[in-house]
Formats: structure tokens, sequence, C-alpha cells
């Protein structure tokens, strides 16, 4: 039990350095359609331009502290579902943006995930990570779906 621990909490700490960059990289080489969905990037149109992009990168820095402060959020799950619960509400207020969006970021995370860790990167520690995403993907969604049922009609 011991070497389980020791071994999630080197991986935990490392979620801090994940190549964000990779993160974005992939997310929006495999679904430019998301692109499209926000204003500022409808005009980034080849991976130079994305790239390039200091917008973007905030944006991917935004989804992957939503995503870290998640997984820290995980010792208090009160304040873990409010804060999930908050963002994916959220994402009500995109326009055109469609709750299984949310499961797009799934690949790219544990790519990048993979990447970062190199050969740290054991099948039980992508276990986890796929348990966890799966987790706080169900979670956002819960809250765009709760955001919607709040705005429904009485």
């Amino acid at each position: 039990m011991c070497e389980l621990s020791n071994e999630t909490s080197n991986v935990a700490l490392d979620l801090a350095t994940l190549r964000r960059r990779d993160l974005k990289e992939r997310l929006f080489e495999e679904h430019g359609e998301l692109l499209s969905l926000f204003e500022k990037f409808k005009e980034l149109k080849t991976k130079e331009d994305q790239a390039n992009s200091l917008e973007l990168q905030e944006h991917a820095s935004t989804v992957m502290n939503t995503l870290d402060e998640g997984i820290k959020g995980l010792d208090n799950l009160d304040a873990f579902f409010e804060y999930l619960h908050q963002v994916g509400a959220s994402h009500r207020r995109i326009p055109g943006f469609k709750v299984e969006y949310f499961w797009k970021i799934e690949k790219p995370f544990l790519e990048a995930v993979e990447t970062t860790l190199g050969d740290r990167y054991t099948e039980n520690v992508e276990n986890i990570y796929k348990i966890t995403i799966k987790f706080i993907i169900e979670t956002l969604i819960k809250g765009y779906d709760n955001a919607n049922n709040a705005n429904a009609p009485t």
C-alpha cells in the first residue's frame, strides 16, 4: 500500500508540470471544431496560428488548471463538486457548446500525462488517471446539466 501511495503522490505532483502545450495541440488538432466555439479563436486556422496564440495558450492553461484543481479537490469532495459544477455550468454561456464536448479532453489529457511522466507512466498510473478524468468529466457534465435544470421554468 505504501508503494502505491508513493507512486500516486509522485505522479500527482507532476501534474502541475504537465505540458500544457501538448494538451492544447492534441485537443485542438483532433477537435478543431472546438476553436469555432470561441469568437477569439475562430481566426486561428493553421497550426502555426494556434501555436503562436497567447490567448489560446491561456485557455489551455485554464483547462489544465481546472483539471488540476479538480484533482487537488478530491481531498474535500464538497469543494470538488462545488467547483466543478460551477465550471460545468459556466459552459452554458458558450454559444453552440454541447455537453459531449467535455469528453473531448479525455484522450488529449491522458496522452499529455503519459508524455509528461515518461517511464513513470505505468499501467497502474494510467488506470488512476483514466478513473480520475472520467470522474471529473462526469462531474462537469452534472454541473452543466444542473444549470439547465435551474434555468427551466417551474
